[in-house]
């Protein structure tokens, strides 16, 4: 998953699906759920306003969960301190 791929290189990374099981059985750090499989930011039966706000919120929810500490990141302290 390219989510854990960026994490891993020590850039905090936040994955934006609509699919939170699979997110979930592979460990993602940061997920925020999305609107649909083929439009994860918004949704086109909206009116373009409407939207616009959709994509605010879901955004929003992205930046504020950056703020987050990931999942595991003490543990990956300590394996960096043992090296």
């Amino acid at each position: 998953m390219l989510e854990k791929e960026i994490e891993r290189a020590g850039i905090p990374a936040v994955l934006v699906t609509t699919l939170l099981p699979t997110a979930r059985m592979l460990r993602a750090n940061r997920v925020v759920p999305g609107i649909g499989i083929t439009n994860p930011l918004g949704d086109p039966r909206l009116s373009p306003a409407e939207e616009k706000a959709v994509r605010k919120n879901i955004t929003a929810s992205a930046l504020e969960a950056l703020t987050r500490k990931a999942q595991g990141d003490d543990e990956r302290a300590a394996q960096d301190a043992r090296r």
